[in-house]
């Protein structure tokens, strides 16, 4: 039993019925979260996490250290651009996005272990308006959704942001 497996089940019946369902611990595991992140956390830490994450990812431009540090290997991904699960998968189709764009955090919000930011993008393609959003087991991003919407012009004075 690795370390973080005899924590988790030590956290898991010492917070028994508390922030963390039985079926996202186990799913720390199976889906293979990194041992820098944690199978239980409050809605401040999932917070913090995420915020740290799309900081790299999107701000600091370091994709690989963003996903090694809080993506489950089998992350489960519902985007369109990316052809199957996996967090390696998921990095060869971002990585070289991230690289050729520019990034502007506008909203970042964490609940019922469900993080999301919404941001603008400016891409080699054109600028988008974008929402991750993320399922967490603790501060683990387990599974991931995107919507993307072209920035178009618009007679609103405060279109997308």
């Amino acid at each position: 039993m690795r370390l973080s497996q005899a924590v988790l089940v030590l956290s898991t019946i010492l917070c028994a019925g508390t922030a963390a369902p039985a079926v996202y611990t186990s799913e720390y595991i199976t889906l293979g979260c990194p041992n820098s992140t944690s199978p239980i956390a409050t809605e401040t830490q999932q917070y913090e996490a995420l915020n740290e994450f799309a900081t790299l990812l999107y701000l600091q431009k370091m994709p690989t250290k963003a996903f090694n540090t809080y993506v489950a290997t089998h992350l489960i991904n519902h985007a369109a651009d990316v052809p199957g699960d996996g967090a390696a998968l998921a990095l060869q189709t971002v990585g070289p996005l991230v690289s050729a764009s520019a990034f502007v955090i506008e909203q970042l919000f964490v609940g019922q272990d469900r993080g999301v930011t919404y941001f603008k993008a400016t891409t080699p393609m054109g600028t988008v308006a974008a929402i991750d959003m993320f399922r967490m087991s603790g501060t683990c991003l387990i599974e991931h959704w995107v919507i993307q919407n072209p920035v178009l012009n618009s007679t609103n004075p405060h279109p997308y942001f």
